[in-house]
């Protein structure tokens, strides 16, 4: 994975906020993800089309992290999101 390659969100998924945590929920197959804060934020930076270091630059003006912890963090939830097909290449 490169850090400029673009991902988007999946259109196959339906989320709510609950209590503490963000859920979403698979159309097609009723599968479930609970989201932590940072998690939620990803997603949603994901309404748009947008690289891992876009999502990165945005995370770390919000949350204080090192800029290279928070670029390896994003790419490695990315990547998980896109093995349970959340999101894709744009």
């Amino acid at each position: 994975m490169t850090a400029m390659a673009r991902w988007k969100r999946s259109d196959q998924f339906v989320g709510t906020q609950i209590e503490d945590s963000f859920v979403i929920l698979s159309i097609e197959t009723a599968s479930y993800y609970a989201f932590n804060a940072s998690a939620n934020d990803i997603w949603d930076l994901l309404a748009a089309p947008k690289s891992t270091e876009e999502i990165a630059t945005a995370l770390t003006e919000k949350y204080d992290v090192a800029p290279g912890d928070c670029l390896r963090s994003v790419e490695r939830v990315v990547m998980d999101l896109s093995q349970k097909g959340l999101v894709s290449p744009a």
